[in-house]
């Protein structure tokens, strides 16, 4: 599924494109402890977080993560949306919250692998 359409099916907001909205997304992985978050990151993992720090998008950097989403309508400060200019990786904001976006997610992906599974 391409992270455009999570962003509009979510629905979130983006704060920062990056330069993956295309991106295909394969997984997604929540949590809130960058070890956790460094170890379940590939190039096709959507990273859930209601982690706010500019360590995490050195971890999408580092990482080549397509996306990161924050939740509960974060609002990302000056020093976030600065530090994410300088990255691919784009930053979306869901309004709900980690549980709920979570479940969003699992029914998106699972609808588009049932539709590809029936072609």
């Amino acid at each position: 599924m391409k992270l455009e359409a999570v962003v509009r099916s979510l629905p979130a907001q983006v704060v920062h494109p990056g330069a993956r909205l295309d991106a295909e997304i394969q997984t997604a992985y929540a949590g809130d402890k960058m070890s956790d978050l460094l170890e379940h990151a590939t190039s096709n993992t959507l990273i859930v977080t209601n982690l706010i720090n500019t360590q995490l998008l050195r971890v999408g950097e580092l990482m080549d993560l397509p996306g990161i989403c924050l939740v509960d309508g974060a609002e990302p400060g000056t020093e976030i949306l600065e530090a994410a200019a300088g990255t691919e990786t784009a930053l979306i904001v869901s309004p709900f919250g980690l549980f709920e976006t979570c479940g969003r997610l699992y029914a998106l992906m699972n609808r588009k692998q049932s539709r590809s599974g029936e072609a």
